[in-house]
């Protein structure tokens, strides 16, 4: 079961990494094997507003470090550790961007250096800078 609240500061940052998606697909077919045999649990029934994808990163979690700006982290939002797989990325302006983890194309997994290197072209934003 996921947790109602989202973690707080800046030890809820955690790089996304193989095992954390391994983690997530596991959840994901033990939720699926529960449905069948009909479990219920408490699960985020919405998104939080305030972790919006676009929406810049509520103050309660502080700045993000340094070296974890413009790199995939894993999702802070319960509704989403709880539903999919996902993950984020976080700007330099504390912007929330959010991607499926599942393979682009059938092909890219998150961890590819193409995938990666269309990330960081889609969330820079430097022609946007004045």
């Amino acid at each position: 079961m996921a947790p109602l609240l989202p973690p707080r500061g800046t030890d809820a940052f955690r790089p996304f990494t193989r095992e954390l998606l391994a983690e997530a697909e596991r959840l994901k077919e033990e939720r699926q094997k529960a449905d069948v045999e009909g479990h219920d649990e408490e699960e985020p029934t919405a998104p939080n507003a305030d972790l919006e994808a676009g929406k810049s990163l509520p103050m309660i979690f502080g700045d993000p470090p340094s070296e974890l700006l413009n790199t995939p982290l894993e999702d802070l939002d319960p509704f989403y550790k709880a539903q999919n797989a996902t993950f984020i990325v976080i700007t330099k302006g504390n912007t929330i961007y959010r991607f499926n983890a599942e393979p682009a194309c059938y092909i890219l997994s998150p961890f590819s250096l193409v995938r990666r290197g269309a990330i960081k072209i889609l969330i820079h934003s430097y022609p946007l800078n004045y």
